[in-house]
């Protein structure tokens, strides 16, 4: 605090709830041409002092980032001090702040080893939730189950670099906590530099918070009701506290999920055909929850934790029947009806620590991951054809436990940014799959079907990458990253054992060139690596009727691929990028037919080149209409390693368009139209798709209040599976005619930004497939 002397003006700054505000510039004026004659800062608690004044009647002008200006009038000064009454500023109203900043920036960025999307330049920017506005980032394929990359499948979810350890809806619900108009930009990561993982090959996302210091507590409450064959609704609320040490959030999220899937599954082009149609009645409920504490412990370290659980559930009861036809002629007709459960219970601990080494950005970050996962698999079902009568309880348990420790180095030079880290992962499932006959009024174990398996796995990873501003127009980043794999697969069931290492390098490499602020060409090089799930590795089957069922295989090898991309921008508004990749060992299907026995196998049997394109479009036509257009093309060549799948050469395409409409302030409409051309991708044909998608977004009491009400539609999802015998057709109709309303309200301070700490635990993915 100051302590007032002679020949001053002293007094103090602060909010409307009484908290004092810091750095507010105090500028003494003169009351007649309002030169400036003396000006101050406020300290940590808000108090401010003018010195060595002389006597006069002045102007005192009081601002503050964020905060209304201040004037204050005929202050008298007669050479004695004067202490003031306190200086209260109000909040601006959040929509008007950082316009300035932003205004500067084009809606599209390239940078070195991303492309960078400033939500600030849409209608988007406010009164949306982060779901919503991924809807409009370029190459982004959103909807409420899932997100994706165009041309890259499933993808990882990152908020201010940390990754999001959430899949399927569980993520849509996470990301509807977010407000756009605290979203600074969306960063699309199409090829991931070492700094990641090297596993999978669908790119990332990272969401970039707006950085702010404001202190306290804000909160949202949302619900969303969804209407089609039946109805189901999802609740969320979130809090998030900051104070000068500490920095949390608290979610709950609490929904529940019913549908109807009518599904057919055929096999033509052979004597012996086989027809089959499903219904599936489910339900979903699931309840979650997630805490997030940041604590400072002193300007140089940081200490933290995050902790999410989650209690779900899904029961499905099916009926299906399988007709059997020889020559044109019905054989016979199976007709099974049955009872599925899975209840899932996950746990995800991550404990880290932050060591700033200097104040130019030199930082050591360590961190310790958790997690597991109990499914619990029960299905019991009744098959019944003339003459054959079985009931069957087929349970498949698992638990998997996974552990990581990671350590990164950030070291930024003038002359370039070096980062450098290790990390070590350790994954454990054990496996019991129980196959169970009703026989004489009780389900006898048959042992012959039944399996346990108990899988381990290690990986080491070190990595080292460098980035460099090589001129104006120049930038260059290159990487390497080493990951060692130690495998052991074991069944006691058949005192059989797997064991296998396996070690390998994936470079990445980046340059952009600049040629001015029209033209942006950039090229980059990655090698990725995608290992197989920990359930496809069980080698016993799980029966979906006495006839069906599929297999896992203890010797699944990870696949490799190699990707070139070739980057254009556009003035910051139009992206075109060319790409090839090279994937050799993909983990792929078979279905083999004997009589009326199907069985699913997987096996490392394919290899595929890939040439293609995409395109994004995006630009503000009017103040009040937005449009974004997306497209892709590509070429793919797969060849086989065994005779009985059919890889003919073939494309794929596909195009979206997107609209956003603001009518006021408190009222926008958005209408969003997307189309999978027929393509071909590996051994599988697949059959147009469409949907739409429209919704309205009205704010009401400054914002904090939001009715979202939407409607989708959307087309059968039907598609081929292609063997040199016969082909396997699949037509899924998931009901996708879909009537949405959300109502969301915040309260608090809007600009209270939540923890969000970089914590990269990519290995639980492995766990959920």
């Amino acid at each position: 605090m100051y302590h007032s002397t002679a020949q001053t003006i002293s007094g103090r700054v602060k909010e409307t709830r009484g908290i004092g505000i810091e750095n507010a510039t105090v500028t003494l004026l003169n009351i007649t041409d309002s030169t400036v004659v003396k000006y101050g800062v406020s300290n940590k608690e808000g108090y401010f002092e003018l010195n060595n004044l002389s006597s006069g009647i002045f102007k005192i002008k009081i601002s503050c980032l964020g905060y209304h200006t201040q004037l204050l009038k005929d202050i008298k000064f007669d050479g004695s001090s004067v202490k003031l009454t306190d200086i209260i500023l109000g909040t601006k109203d959040k929509e008007l702040q950082e316009v300035t900043v932003e205004a500067k920036k084009p809606l599209l960025e390239r940078k070195v080893d991303r492309l960078i999307f400033n939500l600030n330049k849409t209608i988007m920017a406010n009164g949306a939730s982060l779901f919503e506005a991924l809807q409009v980032a370029p190459l982004l394929i959103v909807s409420e189950n899932s997100i994706s990359m165009v041309g890259k499948g499933s993808m990882g979810v990152m908020v201010n670099e940390k990754i999001i350890n959430l899949g399927g809806t569980d993520l849509v619900n996470y990301l509807k906590t977010f407000r756009s108009e605290n979203i600074e930009k969306i960063e699309i990561i199409t090829t991931p530099p070492a700094k990641y993982e090297a596993q999978g090959n669908g790119g990332l996302i990272n969401i970039v918070l707006k950085k702010n210091e404001s202190l306290g507590w804000r909160g949202s409450v949302s619900s969303t009701y969804y209407q089609n064959t039946y109805g189901s609704y999802n609740n969320n609320l979130a809090l998030f506290f900051r104070s000068k040490k500490v920095n949390s959030s608290l979610t709950f999220n609490q929904s529940n999920y019913r549908s109807i899937i009518k599904e057919s599954v055929d096999i033509t082009g052979r004597p012996n055909e086989i027809l089959s149609n499903e219904q599936r009645l489910g339900s979903s409920p699931g309840l979650q929850a997630g805490l997030s504490i940041d604590y400072e412990l002193n300007k140089h370290n940081n200490i933290g934790l995050i902790y999410n659980i989650s209690d779900n559930k899904s029961n499905t009861s099916f009926s299906n029947n399988y007709s059997f036809i020889t020559g044109n002629t019905l054989d016979s007709v199976l007709n099974t009806t049955g009872k599925f459960s899975r209840p899932l219970f996950t746990q995800t601990f991550n404990l880290y620590h932050d060591l700033k080494l200097d104040s130019n950005g030199k930082k050591l970050s360590s961190s310790v991951n958790f997690f597991t996962n109990t499914p619990e698999m029960k299905n019991d079902f009744v098959s019944e054809a003339e003459n054959t009568y079985a009931s069957i309880r087929n349970n498949n348990f698992s638990k998997y436990n996974i552990w990581s420790f990671q350590s990164d180095l950030t070291l930024p030079y003038k002359w370039a940014k070096i980062e450098t880290g290790i990390k070590l992962a350790n994954f454990n499932n054990n496996a019991n799959v129980e196959y169970y006959n009703y026989i004489q009024e009780d389900f006898l174990l048959d042992e012959t079907r039944s399996n346990k398996f108990n899988y381990a796995e290690n990986n080491l990873a070190a990595y080292f990458s460098m980035e460099s501003e090589l001129s104006k127009k120049w930038t260059a980043k290159a990487g390497l990253r080493y990951e060692y794999t130690m495998m052991d697969g074991y069944s006691p069931t058949l005192d059989q054992r797997n064991k296998g290492n396996y070690g390998a390098l994936f470079p990445t490499a980046y340059i952009v060139y600049k040629a001015n602020e029209v033209h942006t060409f950039s090229l980059n090089y990655s090698r990725r690596i995608n290992r197989p799930s920990l359930n496809s590795l069980n080698p016993f089957a799980y029966y979906t009727n006495i006839y069906t069922y599929s297999t896992g295989n203890a010797l699944l090898l990870p696949s490799y691929s190699n990707n070139i991309e070739i980057n254009y921008l556009y003035k910051g508004m139009f992206s075109f990028t060319v790409f090839t990749q090279h994937t050799s060992d993909i983990i792929s299907n078979l279905t083999t037919v004997n009589g009326p026995i199907v069985v699913t196998s997987r096996g490392n049997f394919l290899t595929q080149d890939n040439l293609g394109a995409y395109l994004s479009f995006n630009r503000s036509l009017f103040k009040w209409w937005d449009n974004s257009i997306s497209a892709s093309f590509s070429y793919a060549s797969p060849k086989s390693k065994i005779d009985a799948i059919n890889t003919p050469n073939g494309t794929a395409a596909s195009f979206s368009i997107n609209n956003s409409f603001k009518a006021t302030n408190s009222l926008s409409f958005y209408l969003n139209y997307s189309q999978n051309l027929p393509s071909t991708d590996r051994n599988v044909y697949s059959y147009s798709q469409r949907s739409l998608r429209t919704g309205a977004r009205i704010k009401l009491f400054n914002n904090n209040l939001i009715i979202s009400p939407a409607f989708f539609i959307g087309t059968v999802n039907k598609y081929e599976i292609r063997f040199v015998d016969f082909v396997q057709t699949v037509k899924t109709d998931y009901n996708y005619k879909t009537f949405n309303l959300g109502i969301t309200y915040s309260f608090g301070r809007s600009k209270v930004s939540g923890n969000n700490k970089d914590i990269r635990f990519d290995e639980k993915r492995r766990a959920q497939q």
